[in-house]
């Protein structure tokens, strides 16, 4: 089995942790992240381990990016660079598609000139001509 060294950064109160129970079990410590991996490959594999869900409330923000957002960049950046090319010219596409909802126009003075107000619309009505001074 060709082996491959891969350097890791944790906390230094974890790997303290982490060191001392793996001594504990007569293990190293690459020994049980080298099980970890492989048991977390496997149950991937066989689809027990289901895809990371989010940290973050749905309504919240990270950087400014909804969880959908942050998603979607992340799966961009795993992404070969031909293929978040194809991605790009894909979601240029599904805008031509779907142009971005026509603006709000505003009604102010849609009436103009339609609706007149009379000469005499500030005077009292007669009706009420009984109450007045």
């Amino acid at each position: 089995m060709n082996k491959i060294r891969v350097n890791i950064t944790i906390n230094k109160e974890i790997h303290e942790k982490a060191k001392f129970f793996s001594l504990k079990e007569g293990k190293s410590l690459s020994e049980n992240i080298e099980d970890l991996l492989t048991q977390y490959y496997w149950q991937k594999a066989e689809g027990i381990v289901s895809e990371p869900t989010s940290h973050y409330n749905s309504t919240l923000e990270l950087n400014g990016m909804s969880p959908l957002q942050n998603s979607m960049s992340d799966i961009f950046n795993q992404l070969h660079p031909e293929q978040q090319i194809e991605l790009f010219h894909y979601g240029e596409y599904l805008l031509s598609k779907n142009p971005s909802p026509t603006k709000k126009i505003s009604l102010h003075g849609i009436f103009r000139d339609q609706i007149m107000i009379s000469e005499d619309f500030d005077e009292p009505l007669d009706i009420f001509k009984d109450y007045m001074p």
